[in-house]
């Protein structure tokens, strides 16, 4: 059975600084905090990009390579690290795979908020990722 995914929300992201607004509701969740760090990192089954404010959960989890971390600033604004942009261009067979203006949306599972921990994904992933979900 797959777990079912719950849509916390979705934004463009910034061409100028790489940031997008985390949902208020991944905040309400405590899967990201204010002023606090985004660790981001890679689930290697399906190249879906993860997201959490701790580490630990992320370095020690099997099939998880961690990427890079940034900090959420007290307006949830959140920089996308040039690592991820890298890993989604190499997911998408080159080019710009995510450019500013682009969508990202921000979903968790029952088991991935009990870690803490959320998936980002550009618009053209989601299908892919959800499956009948998206």
């Amino acid at each position: 059975m797959t777990e079912s995914y719950e849509r916390l929300g979705g934004a463009s992201v910034s061409g100028d600084s790489y940031e997008v607004p985390v949902p208020q509701q991944a905040i309400n969740m405590e899967l990201l905090k204010l002023d606090g760090e985004a660790y981001w990192a890679v689930r290697e089954d399906d190249g879906a990009v993860l997201v959490s404010y701790l580490y630990d959960p992320l370095e020690d989890a099997e099939g998880v390579r961690f990427l890079a971390s940034t900090v959420v600033d007290d307006e949830r604004l959140v920089q996308v690290p040039d690592a991820v942009f890298d890993h989604w261009e190499d997911v998408y067979g080159g080019g710009t795979a995510v450019a500013g203006g682009d969508r990202l949306e921000f979903v968790t599972t029952d088991e991935m908020a009990d870690d803490e921990q959320m998936l980002v994904l550009p618009e053209w992933q989601v299908e892919d990722v959800l499956g009948d979900e998206a």
